[in-house]
């Protein structure tokens, strides 16, 4: 989180800044001279020195920025970072809760699958009476319980 932070700050700074130097560009600039030349490669580069002694001069006009323009363009950057940093937040959040639940289903089924076991290890199965004496379970009566365990175990786990 502190380094999504930083470069929040830093995002923030350079788009202010370079909002300041289009706001500030307010005289048009002259056309300058420069010099056209195609590589090897087939690239066309501009340059003030030219790549052979005879090369010809192009004339180089620059536009003025339009301080408006890079205005809007600073607040769509933002509003579109702004958006990227919600949905982020969010898809973390969500797959915090999906793995809650998947730990909390696993946990569910852990626990069912006990519960089978020690039923069906169990020989006889009996409960504590209120002075804490067992009580033992009929035989149909274990079965059920056993069969409610193992369905509970289907349901917590799948097949």
């Amino acid at each position: 989180m502190r380094i999504r932070r930083s470069f929040d700050v830093v995002g923030r700074g350079l788009i202010t800044a370079l909002f300041v130097v289009l706001a500030s560009a307010g005289t048009a600039l002259p056309a300058q001279e420069v010099y056209r030349s195609v590589d090897a490669d087939g690239h066309v580069v501009y340059s003030d020195r030219g790549a052979t002694k005879g090369a010809p001069k192009t004339t180089l006009h620059v536009n003025e920025a339009d301080p408006a323009e890079a205005a809007r363009l600073s607040h769509e950057q933002a509003l579109l970072s702004a958006d990227d940093a919600a949905r982020t937040r969010q898809q973390a959040l969500d797959e915090k809760n999906r793995a809650a639940q998947v730990h909390k289903k696993q946990q569910a089924c852990d626990k069912a699958r006990d519960d089978y076991g020690q039923m069906t290890a169990a020989s006889r199965l009996y409960r504590r009476d209120t002075s804490g004496n067992r009580v033992y379970y009929s035989d149909d009566e274990a079965d059920a319980m056993r069969e409610r365990a193992r369905h509970a175990m289907v349901a917590a786990c799948g097949a």
